[in-house]
């Protein structure tokens, strides 16, 4: 919390930073450190905001075009359904069929000893909010630690 975090996506970097990072003061210093509520950046030009709400444990994405809520283990993306199984390194999203076939469309690999994720998925659903699902998660993570 309070850190940069910097998310790939097809080789191009964007930055995310704490809501309030232009600000100074101590009060802001410290508002900073504690946030979870982020700002996503490439480069210089705006493009949305990432927050997560730990006691409704939902990850919000604020985009242009519309607002996004992914409530922890199962939520909607564009009318389908998802889960997601969490793991000590990682975590497995697929679609919840009335089959009960489970088909993994995204995993997702972090590292223990550093502030890193690793995602795989070729779901066309995802590709619109992938860089913000990515910094939401590790916005998530990064708050059980402190």
């Amino acid at each position: 919390m309070g850190t940069n975090i910097i998310a790939f996506q097809n080789g191009k970097s964007y930055m995310a930073r704490p809501e309030g990072w232009n600000q100074t003061g101590f009060v802001n210093s410290i508002k900073k450190t504690l946030t979870l509520k982020y700002e996503v950046y490439d480069g210089d030009n705006f493009l949305s905001k990432v927050e997560y709400h730990c006691l409704q444990n939902y990850i919000l994405i604020k985009q242009n075009d519309g607002n996004i809520a992914i409530q922890m283990p199962i939520f909607y993306l564009n009318a389908q359904k998802y889960y997601v199984k969490e793991k000590l390194r990682g975590f497995q999203i697929w679609p919840v069929w009335d089959t009960g076939e489970i088909e993994i469309v995204m995993e997702g690999e972090k590292a223990i000893k550093e502030y890193s994720i690793e995602f795989k998925t070729e779901d066309a659903n995802f590709q619109p909010i992938l860089k913000e699902f990515a910094i939401g998660l590790m916005i998530r993570w990064m708050s059980y630690l402190y």
